[in-house]
């Protein structure tokens, strides 16, 4: 007779897997992509770190990062801590890992992301264990912690648009409309990226507080608005390498084609559903009821990254 309780098989969630580009910022304007990162050693480097040197508390949040070892590839476990208090009551800067704090839980006390690197472009695939757990920010902000591209070294994850969409704003000469949803909270990051569109989150924050805002830029088609519909194409193509959900909830736009013939035609492009993501079901519980769902993960990532491998290259210029 089964046992009440035991485990049944192997439980399966649906998790989104998405992908973005780990770029380095030259200046407040210019970002740049880099050569590709020793991610191999690097993350060696790190499974040797004591715990001490693989958190990072900072103003808003303490993240904790872990090595993970899948089928002979190094990739990461990014946790961040639920309960700050909890947190510092068992907090010990010389244990080695988290198994030697006093735990009862450690998934109750933190939330987790798994992220896999791929060989190529400095890409990742990330899969949020949840809503709450760490963002390609949160992973952003903890790789800048621990300095490990150096001092000063200002970094962004980038999210991966389609080739298609790129090469549409690349094609395209003008817009005549843009489209975007975002929260004011993302005025600093759209400025580093050049966006004039920050001063107008800034201006509402100030005057009714933190909330999301949705800008409708437009320009009609007459001879005298040439120079608004460039602004706005230029525009345009800073939202779609904003198009994260973390940044921008929506990022619509109209583009102008000139045809040989000098005749023009539009299309509408949705940057935020052009991004590169998958679903995929993450075993959570193996057959013997032990979890196997960091492994599951990494897995998922890897198989959907080889599926979009061309894609993914094309996007950040490998061939």
């Amino acid at each position: 007779m089964a046992q009440v309780g035991a485990a049944t098989g192997v439980k399966d969630r649906v998790r989104t897997i998405n992908f973005y580009e780990l770029v380095r910022w030259e200046n407040a304007s210019v970002n740049e992509r880099m050569d590709h990162a020793d991610w191999d050693g690097i993350l060696g480097t790190i499974k040797e770190a004591p715990l001490r040197e693989r958190v990072h508390t900072g103003p808003t949040r303490t993240l904790i990062g872990e090595v993970l070892s899948v089928d002979g590839e190094l990739h990461l476990k990014l946790m961040l801590v639920r309960d700050e208090d909890a947190w510092l009551d068992v907090y010990n800067p010389e244990a080695q890992s988290l198994t030697e704090l006093d735990l009862d839980d450690v998934e109750r006390l933190v939330e987790t992301s798994i992220v896999a690197f791929l060989s190529f472009g400095n890409i990742f695939g990330i899969i949020q264990g949840s809503t709450t757990a760490p963002t390609p920010t949160a992973l952003v902000e903890w790789m800048s912690g621990l300095r490990l591209f150096g001092e000063g070294v200002i970094l962004e994850a980038q999210a991966l648009v389609s080739h298609e969409a790129q090469e549409l704003i690349r094609r395209s000469a003008e817009a005549t409309q843009i489209e975007v949803k975002m929260h004011t909270n993302q005025a600093d990051a759209l400025q580093r990226r050049g966006s004039k569109l920050s001063d107008i989150l800034r201006t509402v924050k100030e005057e009714y507080g933190p909330m999301t805002v949705t800008v409708i830029l437009s320009a009609s088609k007459a001879r005298d608005q040439t120079d608004g519909r460039e602004a706005i194409h230029k525009e345009a193509g800073i939202i779609a390498d904003a198009s994260d959900n973390n940044e921008v909830a929506k990022a619509k736009a109209k583009l102008i084609f000139f045809d040989p013939d000098e005749t023009s035609h539009s299309q509408e492009v949705d940057f935020a559903k052009q991004k590169i993501t998958a679903k995929r079901k993450i075993a959570t519980t193996a057959e013997d009821g032990s979890p196997i769902r960091n492994t599951s993960a990494v897995r998922a990532i890897l198989q959907v990254a080889q599926e979009n491998a061309e894609e993914l290259k094309a996007i950040v210029d490998v061939t």
